[in-house]
């Protein structure tokens, strides 16, 4: 449950806001992504790389005669692995994402995300599909077609079913390089087999979304909270008593969700409404 909805949506003014996500990934992140997750089918590629020694069993077809001439040594070169890459994006819209403890709420973050991964995958034969609840869009390349991603979870407004939509990735997409799930990954951990089972035959990337009111109740006193799903209204209490149950409960469900995670081979960014999210998602992805 959430204390109050964000103060401005990210529908406002949409046009405005997409054109000002895709300058910002494209002038501070750009390139960020790139070559960091192999193709699903990587094989051995045809661009030349390195050359090295000749070993008994190489194609000879593979020879660098230039190289062989210089030194008096049988030398090879060795193809630079295909790095084109079938992404797909599983977006979960539930309702609770747009709201928050301030300005920016999760919803804010779900989109700016969208966006870094759909601009950032635009290599040479790069693709990238979108899994929004009843949203599907199929891979493909361009500025016009990433935007249409992020445009597409910015306005739409699901039931929260992450665990049906990463189950459906097999059939959805059964050469997808990398899947990148972006929620807060609150209520049930209903999704963790599936996910592993996706982890299993490919990358994932999961893009944890934190509000300060998911780790600790703000206010003091009588509080009246909604459940922006469901729309039920609790009054409840809130002294350090009450404070310290909640903060207990949500270390405790933070801990089985990253244990989630890593069993799936997922590899995890955390981004917050109250920090500069550009700069996480920039100096997460740089750690490896």
């Amino acid at each position: 449950m959430s204390e109050q909805p964000a103060q401005q949506p990210v529908t406002e003014d949409l046009s405005r806001v997409l054109r000002f996500l895709e300058l910002t990934v494209t002038r501070r992140l750009d390139g960020l992504l790139r070559g960091s997750f192999p193709s699903a089918d990587p094989g051995p590629g045809t661009d030349p790389d390195s050359a090295r020694e000749y070993v008994v069993g190489d194609d000879i077809r593979r020879m660098d005669w230039a190289v062989t001439a210089r030194t008096g040594i049988a030398h090879v070169r060795d193809p630079e692995a295909e790095r084109e890459l079938e992404c797909w994006v599983i977006a979960d819209c539930a309702a609770r994402l747009s709201t928050g403890s301030g300005p920016t709420s999760k919803r804010h973050l779900l989109t700016a995300a969208t966006a870094a991964v759909a601009l950032l995958n635009d290599g040479p034969g790069d693709r990238t599909g979108l899994i929004a609840d009843s949203t599907v869009i199929p891979p493909s390349a361009g500025r016009a077609h990433s935007m249409r991603l992020v445009q597409a979870v910015a306005v739409h407004e699901g039931g929260g079913t992450l665990d049906s939509d990463i189950a459906s990735i097999a059939n959805r997409a059964p050469r997808a390089g990398l899947i990148v799930v972006i929620s807060d990954f609150l209520g049930p951990i209903n999704w963790a087999q599936a996910l592993r089972v996706a982890g299993a035959r490919t990358e994932v990337l999961a893009i944890r979304l934190v509000d300060p009111a998911d780790e600790a109740l703000p206010g003091h006193g009588p509080v009246v909270m909604a459940d922006a799903e469901t729309g039920e209204v609790l009054e409840v209490t809130i002294d350090d008593k009450t404070r310290a149950r909640y903060e207990q409960a949500a270390t405790e469900h933070k801990i089985d969700v990253l244990t989630a995670l890593r069993r799936a081979r997922a590899r995890v960014i955390t981004l917050r409404t109250d920090n500069d999210w550009v700069a996480d998602f920039a100096r997460q992805m740089g750690e490896r």
